[in-house]
């Protein structure tokens, strides 16, 4: 196990973020909490909380001066929240070690920052309206609403367990070579969304009807869009840290089924009867 430090852990209220954050207090670090709580919140942090190691501070990434002292204060920055703001100027002028979420992290790269693309990821603490197609599919079934599926159905996807992708975040930080260079963190098992669908409804024993519509992308044909996104490339991450996710689709998807029969219904995009979310569910 690493030697104690102190982490800087931006948009550390959210959903990769919180799981991140309870990882590193459970390895004996100090964790500074960065959110706005914008689509992150409190009670995602509630197993931490009373931990005296971990400190939230409610603040925004583009408060330069905030950013600045945080930075200063810490050994390690992890970048989670969805906008770069002051951080990673602040994290190079006191040269601490970053770890940044990025699409298109080209200039943290050149700068010495390890990079990292997160693909869809799956598990408790994702709020409603950041929800990736499985967990949509997954609700549905159990409510006992109709299945969409854009297209024909023959695009196709991989998703990753939550508590893989903070395994993947804790071996990049535990690997000093990881700095300047970029890595994919995704699920291993490609599948298309007409067999997501179906084996939803045969893990969750659901009689779902499956119905198609077109797929469009901000007005852009699916298969233009998919031109233009870089496959996920997971080698460069085994390679440097021999991780591999220890959880399969099937053990995602039952893990999902059961979450969403334990929920209270919530608001999912696509769905035309509203419901109340469960408090403290409004989540990033």
């Amino acid at each position: 196990m690493p030697a104690p430090a102190t982490y800087l852990v931006t948009g550390g209220a959210g959903f990769i973020g919180s799981h991140l954050a309870d990882a590193l207090l459970g390895q004996g670090h100090t964790v500074l909490v960065l959110d706005d709580l914008s689509t992150g919140a409190r009670a995602n942090l509630a197993a931490a909380w009373p931990d005296p190691r971990l400190r939230f501070v409610r603040g925004s990434v583009l408060d330069e001066r905030l950013a600045d002292e945080l930075t200063a204060c810490c050994d390690t920055v992890v970048h989670l929240a969805p906008v770069t703001g002051a951080i990673g100027a602040a994290a190079l002028r006191h040269g601490r070690r970053l770890l940044i979420a990025a699409a298109d992290g080209r200039g943290e790269v050149a700068s010495g920052a390890t990079v990292v693309r997160h693909g869809d990821t799956v598990g408790p603490r994702q709020s409603p309206g950041h929800a990736t197609l499985l967990t949509r599919l997954v609700r549905r079934a159990v409510a006992g609403d109709p299945l969409v599926v854009h297209g024909d159905g023959t695009r196709g996807c991989r998703f990753l367990d939550v508590a893989d992708a903070v395994d993947a975040l804790l071996a990049l930080l535990d690997r000093p070579g990881a700095g300047g260079a970029e890595f994919d963190i995704a699920g291993s098992e490609e599948i298309t969304v007409m067999a997501l669908a179906e084996r939803t409804l045969a893990r969750g024993g659901g009689t779902s009807a499956v119905r198609h519509y077109p797929y469009v992308v901000d007005r852009v044909p699916h298969e233009a869009y998919a031109r233009n996104v870089r496959p996920f490339d997971t080698a460069p991450l085994r390679e440097l840290t021999g991780w591999r996710p220890a959880r399969s689709l099937d053990d995602i998807l039952d893990a999902a089924i059961a979450r969403a029969r334990a929920e209270a219904p919530v608001v999912l995009p696509g769905l035309r009867e509203p419901a109340a979310s469960p408090a403290g569910q409004h989540l990033g």
